[in-house]
């Protein structure tokens, strides 16, 4: 883990990481070789999702921390002090909002999980009759 980048770099590493994976998964004919590598990506993304958040609370805190400070300016028309207060309320109150909404997405996720950590490939030509007899 890498902590000498910044919050931006490393999200930014983040969001190209899932970039790459849809990118190398666009023909699932040839992205996935079976159904536990499919389980092992839907649990890394969960894993995701119930990180994020705790990325955006942080984040957030630290608009807040910002805002009292003083160290933030709007670079638009209305520039005033009231318009920056209500500009940090609509992100606070939009980040909470993306964080009760990931709560729906992660029970989705762990519901796709479950059965996917029970799923196999097929076993190699042959194989199936083995195990049957055995």
């Amino acid at each position: 883990m890498d902590l000498d980048r910044t919050p931006p770099a490393i999200a930014n590493a983040a969001a190209e990481e899932l970039r790459a994976l849809n990118h190398r998964t666009l023909g699932p004919t040839k992205a996935y070789k079976n159904a536990p590598e499919i389980s092992e990506v839907v649990s890394a993304l969960t894993t995701l999702i119930e990180r994020m958040p705790q990325a955006l609370q942080q984040a957030e805190a630290g608009l807040e921390t910002l805002y009292d400070r003083n160290e933030i300016r709007l670079a638009a028309a209305d520039s005033s002090q009231k318009a920056l207060a209500e500009a940090v309320s609509t992100v606070t109150v939009s980040l909470e909002y993306a964080r009760n909404g990931l709560a729906s997405v992660l029970r989705d996720l762990k519901s796709a999980a479950g059965p996917l950590s029970n799923m196999g490939g097929h076993w190699p030509d042959g194989e199936d009759e083995a195990a049957d007899e055995a």
